[in-house]
């Protein structure tokens, strides 16, 4: 099990994320080198670009994904977290 299960991302760490692409490689490598499981680095893309209510109970962390999303410079995708 990865070291920083439920643990805060670090500053920055979001932006990395989002600045790569979501492949599965890179999924991959985000997991070992964060100490997150695959499924974490996935949940952050989610949150980032799906539509529907995936991350609705997650306000904070929705919250923290947007503004990354933002510092990054990403244009599509979601823009606002779901009410």
């Amino acid at each position: 099990m990865p070291v920083r299960t439920n643990k805060p991302y670090k500053d920055g760490e979001l932006d990395v994320i989002l600045s790569l692409a979501p492949t599965t490689d890179n999924i991959k490598r985000l997991s070992r080198l964060l100490d997150r499981s695959d499924e974490a680095i996935q949940i952050v893309y989610k949150i980032a670009f799906e539509h529907g209510p995936f991350g609705q109970a997650a306000t904070l962390q929705t919250r923290k994904i947007l503004d990354a999303k933002k510092r990054v410079g990403i244009g599509i995708g979601r823009k606002n977290p779901v009410k």
